[in-house]
């Protein structure tokens, strides 16, 4: 009996190596990056935003989602919605829309997301906060998003040469050269001359705008 004793003592003394030895490794964190460094499709990784005025930061995790190919090449480019001319915008969405830009100009990039989705939600037809929505998605590299809230603020506000350089970005980043070119071209003909330059996130902007809050 007494050889099984100490067996048993044995067994119950290895068990905490076996327990180190068996357990799952932590996951490790997904890499912290800035808007505008290069990620690969579908990679995850936590934005990091940085308030340049008070140097506060605000990190999410975030999935870079690109566009299929049939969506890169398929044309056309985005038409006008007839219907828009007539659109009258809602008061509360467009005070969503002013404590969204807020919050992203403080560096609050997640409460900016949020607010600028519920603006969307009261009127989706308002070509001003899909504009300010599918920037701020395009800077978080979450392309598939961004190209559905700019090609909706192009349908909106096809006359807004602004909305097509915001495109001409977008497809440039997703590799949609062709698109790029054509909506690049479609901001040539309304900018009738204003210079437009390339700011150092890579962003097409005619001369005189402000794209960021």
């Amino acid at each position: 009996m007494r050889w099984i004793a100490v067996a048993g003592v044995g067994v119950l003394a290895l068990l905490p190596v076996w327990w180190w030895l068996s357990r799952e490794a932590p996951s490790p964190e997904p890499p912290v990056v800035s808007p505008g460094e290069p990620l690969a499709m579908d990679e995850t990784v936590r934005m990091r935003w940085v308030d340049e005025e008070t140097g506060e930061e605000d990190i999410w995790t975030v999935t870079k989602r690109d566009t299929t190919p049939e969506q890169r090449y398929s044309p056309p480019l985005p038409a006008p919605d007839p219907n828009a001319a007539s659109h009258q915008p809602l008061e509360s969405a467009r005070t969503l829309n002013a404590m969204a830009l807020e919050s992203w100009k403080n560096g609050e990039i997640r409460e900016a997301m949020t607010q600028l989705e519920a603006a969307i939600e009261a009127d989706p037809d308002d070509p001003e906060i899909r504009t300010h929505y599918g920037r701020l998605l395009l800077l978080s590299m979450s392309y598939g998003d961004a190209r559905e809230q700019l090609e909706n603020a192009a349908q909106l506000n096809p006359d807004d040469p602004q909305v097509w350089l915001d495109l001409a970005t977008l497809y440039q980043k997703t590799m949609a050269l062709e698109r790029s070119w054509e909506a690049r071209g479609r901001a040539e003909a309304l900018a009738e001359g204003r210079e437009i330059r390339q700011d150092e996130m890579g962003f097409w902007v005619l001369d005189g705008n402000t794209i960021y809050p």
